[in-house]
C-alpha cells in the first residue's frame, strides 16, 4: 500500500493517469458520434431490396447504350437503350457476334453505323472491380450530320472566294493565248513563227484546262463515289502511273510496309490523283538523284498511315502555313490549286494530312486515313483485354 500510495504522488504518473482519463472521454464522444451517423443512415438508406429496384432505373436512365462483358467477351447486362438497339435478349450473346449482326461492316469516320443509316461512337472501359469491360454507345447521327453540313457550307463559302481568284488566274493566259492566236489568223507570219505562236497559244489553253480540271475536283468535295479497294492496289497503280517521270529524271521510289490485307472505302482515282500530286511535286523540289520513299502502316486506332518523304530542298515555316491554300505557289507556272486539291481530297475521305519540313532537309507528308481494318480492331478489343487479363 505504501508502494502504491508513493506511487500515486509521481507527478509525471499523475499527468499519465490525467491523459489517460482525457483519452477514455474522447474515445466515449466518438463512439457516440459514430452510433449517431449510423443511425442517421440507417434512417435514410433504403431496405436492400430497394435498393435492388432503384439500381437498374439509374442504368436505363443514361441516355446511350450501356453493355457489360464478362472475361469471356458476352454480354452480361444491358440497359434499356442497348436493348432497343441491339435486341431485347443480349444475355450470354458474344460481343463479336451482336456488332456483325446489327451494324455494317465499314465503319464511317471510325465509328459504328447501321443500315438504316444511324451512326454510334463507342467507347470502352475496365469494369475495374472484375475482369470485363463497359461498352457505352452513343447516337452521334445528327452530331455527324450538322458536321457535314457545316463542312458543306464551309466549303461553298471556299469556292466562292475561289472562283474570284480563277477569274483572275485565268485572264492572263487567256489574254496571251487569244494575242497568240490573232497573230496567226492574220496571216502575215511566216509559218515557223506561226508555228511557235500556236503552240504558245496551246500551252496557255492547256494552263487554263488544268486549272479547270482541279476546279472541278476541288468542287466534288465529298460527293466522290466511292469502291473498296485494296492499298497494294493504289500503290501499284501509282508507281505505273509515276514510271515514265521516275525513269526520266533518274529517281528512285522505295515503298516500305506495304500490306495487302489493308483496305480503304473511297474513290481510288482521287486519292491516287492526291498521290501522284505529292510525288510529282516530290521529283522537282529534288534538284540532283530525286528519291521518294513511301511508309505504310497502321496505327492503334485503326487508322491508315500514308508517310511520304523526299530529299528536295524543303520549305521554310511560312511556306509550311500556305502550300494548302488555294491559288498559293512558289513555282512560276503552277496554278496553286495542286495541294489544295489534295487536301480537299484526304479530307472528302475523312483523312487529314500534315507536312513537316526544313529548308535544305527535305519535305515529309503524311496522311491518316480510316481503313477497314479498324472494324476488325474495334470488335477484337474485348478479346486482346481478356488475353491479356488471363496472362
Amino acid at each position: 500500500m505504501e508502494n502504491q500510495k508513493l506511487h500515486s504522488d509521481d507527478p509525471s504518473l499523475q499527468h499519465l493517469q490525467q491523459a489517460f482519463d482525457q483519452f477514455n472521454r474522447l474515445s466515449a464522444q466518438l463512439n457516440a458520434s459514430v452510433d449517431q451517423i449510423n443511425q442517421n443512415v440507417d434512417r435514410i438508406r433504403p431496405p436492400a431490396q430497394e435498393r435492388a429496384e432503384v439500381e437498374p432505373q439509374l442504368l436505363d436512365a443514361i441516355p446511350g447504350g450501356v453493355v457489360v462483358l464478362d472475361r469471356h467477351g458476352q454480354v452480361a447486362e444491358a440497359n434499356h437503350a442497348a436493348r432497343e438497339l441491339l435486341g431485347s435478349s443480349l444475355e450470354q450473346q458474344a460481343w463479336r457476334d451482336i456488332v456483325a449482326r446489327v451494324f455494317l461492316p465499314e465503319l464511317d469516320q471510325g465509328e459504328l453505323k447501321t443500315a438504316d443509316g444511324r451512326q454510334f461512337s463507342i467507347s470502352t472501359r475496365p469494369l475495374g472491380y472484375a475482369p470485363g469491360q463497359v461498352l457505352l454507345l452513343s447516337d452521334v447521327t445528327q452530331t455527324r450530320e450538322l458536321q457535314r453540313t457545316a463542312q458543306q457550307n464551309l466549303h461553298l463559302v471556299t469556292m466562292g472566294k475561289m472562283m474570284a481568284s480563277l477569274a483572275h488566274q485565268i485572264r492572263t493566259p487567256l489574254a496571251s493565248s487569244v494575242l497568240y492566236l490573232s497573230q496567226c489568223v492574220d496571216g502575215k507570219l511566216d509559218q515557223e513563227t506561226s508555228r511557235t505562236f500556236c503552240e504558245k497559244a496551246l500551252a496557255r489553253n492547256q494552263h487554263i484546262e488544268k486549272l479547270i480540271n482541279d476546279m472541278l475536283v476541288f468542287a466534288h468535295g465529298g460527293q466522290f463515289v466511292t469502291t473498296r479497294f485494296s492499298v497494294s492496289e493504289l500503290i501499284d497503280e501509282l508507281y505505273e502511273q509515276l514510271l515514265p517521270q521516275l525513269q526520266q529524271r533518274g529517281a528512285g521510289l522505295y515503298v516500305s510496309g506495304q500490306q495487302e490485307a489493308v483496305e480503304l472505302q473511297g474513290n481510288k482515282d482521287a486519292l491516287l490523283g492526291a498521290l501522284a500530286n505529292l510525288c510529282m511535286n516530290a521529283l522537282q523540289a529534288c534538284e540532283r538523284e530525286p528519291r521518294i520513299e513511301i511508309a505504310i502502316t497502321t496505327t492503334k486506332r485503326g487508322l491508315l498511315s500514308i508517310s511520304l518523304r523526299d530529299n528536295g530542298s524543303g520549305m521554310d515555316r511560312q511556306t509550311r502555313a500556305h502550300i494548302f491554300d488555294p491559288f498559293f505557289s512558289t513555282k512560276t507556272d503552277g496554278t496553286g490549286l495542286g495541294l489544295a486539291v489534295v487536301k480537299a481530297v484526304i479530307e472528302s475521305h475523312q483523312g487529314r494530312i500534315a507536312v513537316y519540313s526544313r529548308p535544305g532537309r527535305g519535305c515529309r507528308f503524311r496522311i491518316f486515313l480510316p481503313c477497314r481494318q479498324a472494324m476488325k480492331t474495334q470488335i477484337s478489343n474485348t478479346r486482346s483485354v481478356d488475353r491479356q487479363e488471363r496472362s
